[in-house]
């Protein structure tokens, strides 16, 4: 069975040129589905089969400087985009501003990846952690129809970190999730590497992984997508 595993680029690379060369080196006929997440300027000369956008604002039009809404991402044709990321909740992003960017997006037919784990830590346990994932879910897909999102864990401290969590853990997280919000896909992400990648692609329940640095090395990657 086909998982999805979503590539989010963040601030790299820092040309066109290396983003193209980087996107034409990522296969194209992998044994799971991959999207591709790179820059919102490189969005329009990016050729993959799946692209996404790493955020977008939650009004069509008007006068809101640098923001990029779903309306122009569907002209360009992008099919999902990451919201709630914890690099965004930590600039003050909120739930409500969540939920605002995934109905938006729902409205042009993009699928929303609502990123949840921000305020976790190593220390918490297994129900601790739902606690706190409850309380954003519970606002970020108020009103939603759940069955058209996607989920991605990524518990904060494991960000960036080398820490992942345990395989076990996200399947505990991806099961609570689909059971209690009915989200048919729910990703790990959080330093998923080449060496821990298949660990988590193992699990029943976790529907694919959304990978940071690791999707910057294509060779790396390659061999992710078709574990």
């Amino acid at each position: 069975m086909k998982k999805l595993v979503i590539a989010n680029w963040k601030l790299n690379p820092s040309s066109l040129k290396d983003a193209q060369k980087l996107a034409a080196s990522i296969s194209i006929k992998a044994k799971n589905k991959v999207v591709l997440c790179p820059p919102t300027i490189y969005l329009s000369n990016i050729q993959y089969p799946n692209i996404g956008s790493q955020d977008c604002f939650w009004q069509e039009k008007g006068a809101f400087t640098g923001q990029v809404s779903p309306l122009m991402l569907k002209d360009l044709k992008i099919k999902y985009s990451l919201v709630g990321h914890s690099e965004k909740r930590g600039v003050g992003e909120t739930d409500e501003m969540i939920n605002a960017k995934a109905k938006a997006l729902l409205a042009q037919k993009i699928t929303p990846v609502i990123c949840i784990g921000f305020g976790t830590t190593v220390e918490h346990d297994d129900l601790e952690v739902t606690d706190i994932l409850k309380s954003q879910l519970d606002i970020d897909l108020g009103g939603l129809d759940s069955s058209k999102v996607i989920v991605a864990y990524e518990p904060v401290w494991a960000i960036g970190t080398g820490h992942n969590a345990t395989p076990e853990h996200a399947e505990k997280i991806s099961i609570f999730v689909k059971t209690k919000y009915k989200v048919p896909t729910v990703l790990y992400g959080g330093s998923v590497n080449l060496g821990n990648a298949k660990s988590f692609l193992q699990q029943t329940n976790v529907g694919g992984l959304l990978v940071g640095g690791a999707s910057l090395n294509a060779k790396d990657f390659n061999q992710i997508i078709n574990m």
